[in-house]
């Protein structure tokens, strides 16, 4: 008796289940299309001939906790036509960094076929350092240590477009300067081997 009790009330139960789980596809149609002119808009504004209102328009999307609106700010501010534009989603770009890759260029401009074999030896074309935090105010990224000021000989410190590396544990530092396609391009320095080569690292 309990048996058929127990099927029946499932047997009442399964439709209100059901209604409950129904999508509301006009809803979802609704809000999509909502989404899609809010993200034309702020595109439009990031497009905008005043510099000013750009700037604007990125701080507003990159803190507003959306993850879509921040990779759009960043991938239209970082390639963008004013330099202070640029530098402002370059260090939100890597003020939130975790992990930085460096990508090696060994056919790239070095000093000698041996130094060439050096450094493909020794990087295999690609590079990566944990990132520590950011310090604004020092304009200062720390890589792989978490402290309260920069550290010295793991950093990277970001002055406009450009930025000065150094991590002294694998005798590195260089200059990279912020390219019109949205990339960290220059060179780096192994002040133990003397080998100075190119690296950059993307951004978009």
């Amino acid at each position: 008796m309990k048996k058929y009790l127990a099927i029946g009330l499932f047997a009442t139960l399964l439709p209100t289940v059901l209604s409950a789980q129904k999508i509301d596809i006009d809803a979802i149609k609704s809000q999509a299309e909502t989404d899609a002119n809010e993200f034309a808009e702020l595109r439009a504004l990031l497009r905008n001939e005043d510099a000013n209102i750009r700037l604007a328009a990125f701080d507003a999307m990159v803190t507003h906790g959306d993850p879509s609106l921040y990779e759009i700010a960043t991938s239209m501010a970082i390639a963008d036509v004013d330099e202070i534009v640029r530098a402002r989603a370059l260090w939100e770009i890597l003020s939130r960094l975790r992990t930085m890759a460096i990508l090696v260029d060994p056919e790239g401009e070095v000093q000698s076929d041996e130094a060439r074999k050096s450094l493909e030896k020794a990087y295999q074309g690609r590079m990566s350092f944990q990132v520590g935090n950011a310090i604004k105010d020092e304009n200062c990224v720390n890589l792989y240590y978490k402290k309260e000021n920069c550290v010295p000989g793991y950093n990277l410190t970001v002055n406009g477009t450009r930025i000065n590396f150094v991590y002294q544990n694998q005798n590195l530092d260089g200059t990279l300067k912020l390219d019109g396609d949205g990339a960290l391009r220059g060179m780096f320095r192994n002040t133990r081997f003397q080998i100075e080569f190119p690296v950059e690292i993307p951004l978009r």
